[in-house]
Parts: structure tokens; C-alpha cells; sequence
């Protein structure tokens, strides 16, 4: 007995052995496997896929293979590109040695993609620069108009219009009917004045108005809704009674606001009934230390050939100038950290293509400029640039008609302003801009002018029966038209 139990110690002992012995084997990770098996990004996010490997292993090659490049692309050194929505994998095959063996392993990283949420900013960015490609003249030699200022009248007609002029507005610009109840906020966030010891040295400036017809009625609980909304300010005027007062009247306001810089009559005819009107100015420094840059005469290549210019020398920034695949950029910035980003064509590329909606969006959303390398090398640019002075006059109404947009806006639109039918009969845009060695000053005015229209026609009204006198059936539904109940009846 004493012998048969020793045996079966001996047995069991030996079987523990064994058993323990094997499971390091079982256990044991693989000498190469992924740090994160999965992520999640929102469209253009980048992200580096790392490897997590044991003490000696030598990777001898590796490669990325997206299963769906719509979703996700991937380069040669693992770096992942988010595209659009949806969900991909990675395949990951490595080769390397381990303990003088030679391995080879199949690796898959997971990824979610989620479309990028564009702030409100960024939609009013990617509209200035949708808007910019509709309205310049691609053979004019010097252009410039002012997106914040059209904004600002669009999003007064938008708090006036019906539901078909709030829709025609929306699709021009991208918006939604939150991003309408921003207005004020914007519209605060951009009136700045900045001071240098007593003196005011920069300023950002702007105001809305709404001009109306002495000789008619408007709801005056609209027009405080509208003030609420916009910050506009009501003002009358006799459009048709005595329109050379009217518009001598818009032409003094317009002037005063601007400082000066517009100072011209409108023409505003005797039958508008309103006009919404915004002005915008804009003056800063370069440095409040320095009273001026420095400038040179240098040669500025032209369409029709070179000639000598009046070149100022910006001030030395950190970072470096960026580039797209059609242009190059970098900025100058003002005492008071406003900005202007100067956009140079590549060679073998046009002015059309860097101006393009889809590069000015490039361009207005590079943040790093790259002012440090990794070795802890500093880069600092300025831009030498010319002074220029511009004046511009845009035919706002023929951009709208020719693009087809806020179609609703000119032929008849209801206004809780006023019972009369409206429609949009004028649409001006001129902008004025000094870039020079002492900073840079502008300023912009928005007209919209409406008028009475053509009252809605009415149609004669019938009336019917529907007899429901035999067997019949029917449905409920939601005001979605989800449906709560269906049946028939046939015995009521």
C-alpha cells in the first residue's frame, strides 16, 4: 500500500512538473504586437500606428495595407489619414528576427472614422471663401470685397425674410438656424478698440441698420426682434416723398462710419421701401513702437511686364512659409494681432488656383507655422510685400442672379416687418483698403434694398364634400407621419 501511494505521488508530482513547465509556452505574448489595437478620428486627423516589441527583436520589414482607402489611407512608415466616415482596418504584415529565428506575424488596428464637426467660425470661413470665388472678376487686376460684411446684411434678411428666403440664405452660406442666432455674438465679438497710452491706435468697427420709409407702417415689434437678433439699429427716412434727403441722409451715415473712406451717393430709388445696411472699418498699426516700417524700391512683376514698386519690409515673426500643392503663404501681423496672410502662387500655377475656395480653406486653417525643428533649431519670416491700395466695387445683384441664388429674396417674399410683399430690388458691395508702411486701414459697406412688390395673387376658393358613407379605412400618424394607428370600418 505504502508502495502504490508513493507511485501516485510520484505521478502527480511529475504531472505538475510537466504542467507547469508547459504553460510559459501557452502564456507567453508575442515578441511583436500592436501598442493600441484601435482609435477613433474625425475626418483629415492623422495618427501614427506603433509597434510594441520585445527585448531583441529586429523588424527586417514591415507593411500597411488599408482594407478601405474612402475611409482611411495609410503610408510605407504606418502614419493613418482619416478621409470620411466610417469604419476600416489596418493590415499590418511584419517580418523579423527573434532569438536568430526568423518570424513573420499579421497584425489588424481598428479604426472608427467620425465626420469632422465644423465649428460655427469655420463655416463662416469656408462661406468668405465660397463667396470670394463667386464674386471676383478673374481678369481684374486688383480686387477686394469684405465676406464679414455680406454676412452681416445676409443674416439681417435672414431674420426679416420668410421661410423660403431663410432657406435661400442658409444654402448660400452654409449655416444653420443656430449658427443665426450668433449674429450678435459675432457682432460683438469683432467691434474692438485698442489704445496706446491715450490714444486710440486701432479699431475694428462695425454697424447694421435698417432704413425704412417714413411714409408707411412697419410692426415695430419686428423691428425690436430684429434689433435683438442683429444689433441693427432702425432709422427713417422719406425714400418716396423726398428721395434726394434720403439718400443725402444714408450717405452722411455710411460716411461717418467708415471714417470717411466711402463717401458716395447710392442712388437708392424713390419706390425702396427698406434697406438693411451694413458698414464695416478697420484700421491697426504695425508696431506701436515704431511709427512706420521700412520700405524699398524693388521690381514687381506685372501682367503687361515689370516695373520698380515701393516694397515695405514686415517685422520678423516665428515659423516659416507653408505651401499647398498650388501655392505658398505665410502672414504679417499688426500690433494687435490681426493678420494678412499673403497667398504666392507655385511656379507652373495661376492666381485662379491659389484663390480657389478649396485652397484659401488650406490657407485659413494652418495654425503651426513650424517654428522649431526637432534639434531645437528657431525660423523666423517676414513678408516684404508692397503697398497697395484698392477700391473696389462689386455688382452684388448680378453675382446673386448668376449663381442662382436667393432666388426667393427677388421676386416675392412675406416680412413680418410689414404685411406689403416684399422683394430685394438693389444689392450694393464697395470696399475700400490701405496697406501701407504705417498699417493697414479699410472699410466695406453692404446694401440691401427692397421694395414693394406685387401683392400675392389670390385664386378663387371651392368647396367639397367627401362622403364618407360606406365601409373605409384609415391610419393615425405623428406630425412626422409615424404611424400610430391603422384599420378600417366597415359597421360603425
Amino acid at each position: 500500500m505504502k508502495k502504490l501511494l508513493c507511485a501516485l505521488l510520484s505521478v502527480i508530482m511529475v504531472s505538475s512538473v510537466l504542467s507547469v513547465a508547459t504553460l510559459p509556452a501557452a502564456a507567453a505574448s508575442k515578441p511583436v504586437k500592436l501598442k493600441k489595437k484601435s482609435t477613433t478620428l474625425k475626418t483629415t486627423q492623422k495618427y501614427k500606428i506603433k509597434l510594441k516589441k520585445k527585448k531583441g527583436v529586429r523588424i527586417k520589414s514591415i507593411t500597411y495595407k488599408s482594407s478601405n482607402k474612402k475611409i482611411a489611407v495609410v503610408n510605407k512608415k504606418g502614419k493613418v489619414t482619416a478621409k470620411k466616415a466610417g469604419k476600416a482596418s489596418i493590415k499590418i504584415r511584419a517580418k523579423y528576427t527573434y532569438k536568430g529565428k526568423k518570424h513573420k506575424t499579421k497584425l489588424s488596428f481598428k479604426l472608427t472614422v467620425k465626420k469632422k464637426t465644423e465649428s460655427f467660425y469655420q463655416r463662416l470661413s469656408k462661406f468668405s471663401n465660397k463667396l470670394y470665388n463667386m464674386t471676383v472678376n478673374k481678369s481684374a487686376s486688383n480686387y477686394s470685397m469684405s465676406p464679414v460684411s455680406i454676412y452681416m446684411a445676409l443674416a439681417m434678411l435672414y431674420s426679416i425674410g420668410d421661410k423660403n428666403v431663410k432657406s435661400d440664405v442658409k444654402s448660400l452660406t452654409g449655416m444653420t438656424d443656430t449658427d443665426f442666432t450668433k449674429t450678435k455674438t459675432l457682432y460683438n465679438k469683432l467691434n474692438k478698440e485698442h489704445t496706446f497710452g491715450s490714444k486710440t491706435v486701432a479699431r475694428l468697427f462695425l454697424t447694421n441698420s435698417l432704413w425704412l420709409d417714413s411714409g408707411n407702417t412697419f410692426d415695430s415689434d419686428a423691428v425690436s426682434r430684429l434689433g435683438k437678433e442683429t444689433a441693427c439699429t432702425p432709422e427713417n427716412v422719406p425714400f418716396a416723398s423726398d428721395n434726394k434727403t434720403a439718400n443725402k441722409r444714408i450717405r452722411e451715415f455710411i460716411k461717418e462710419k467708415t471714417n470717411g473712406l466711402i463717401d458716395k451717393d447710392f442712388d437708392l430709388r424713390p419706390d425702396t421701401l427698406l434697406a438693411l445696411i451694413n458698414t464695416l472699418y478697420f484700421k491697426d498699426i504695425w508696431d506701436t513702437e515704431t511709427n512706420e516700417l521700412k520700405t524699398e524700391t524693388r521690381g514687381f512683376t506685372t501682367p503687361n511686364g515689370k516695373k520698380n514698386h515701393e516694397f515695405i519690409l514686415g517685422k520678423y515673426i516665428p515659423g516659416r512659409k507653408a505651401e499647398t500643392s498650388v501655392s505658398e503663404y505665410f502672414y504679417a501681423q499688426t500690433a494687435f494681432g490681426y493678420k494678412i496672410k499673403f497667398i504666392l502662387p507655385k511656379n507652373g500655377h495661376t492666381l485662379s488656383q491659389a484663390m480657389s475656395a478649396d485652397n484659401l480653406n488650406k490657407v485659413n486653417t494652418t495654425k503651426n507655422f513650424k517654428p522649431t525643428d526637432k534639434d531645437g533649431t528657431e525660423h523666423y519670416t517676414r513678408c516684404i510685400f508692397p503697398r497697395f491700395k484698392l477700391e473696389s466695387e462689386t455688382p452684388l445683384m448680378d453675382v446673386m442672379l448668376k449663381n442662382r441664388v436667393l432666388g426667393h429674396a427677388f421676386s416675392n417674399f412675406l416680412s413680418t416687418l410689414t404685411t406689403t410683399p416684399l422683394c430685394v430690388s438693389d444689392m450694393r458691395h464697395n470696399v475700400v483698403l490701405d496697406v501701407s508702411k504705417e498699417g493697414i486701414e479699410g472699410a466695406a459697406v453692404t446694401i440691401f434694398a427692397a421694395k414693394a412688390t406685387a401683392i400675392l395673387p389670390t385664386h378663387p376658393k371651392k368647396y367639397h364634400d367627401f362622403v364618407l358613407n360606406k365601409s373605409f379605412g384609415f391610419i393615425i400618424t405623428d406630425p412626422s407621419d409615424i404611424v400610430l394607428f391603422e384599420g378600417q370600418v366597415t359597421n360603425p
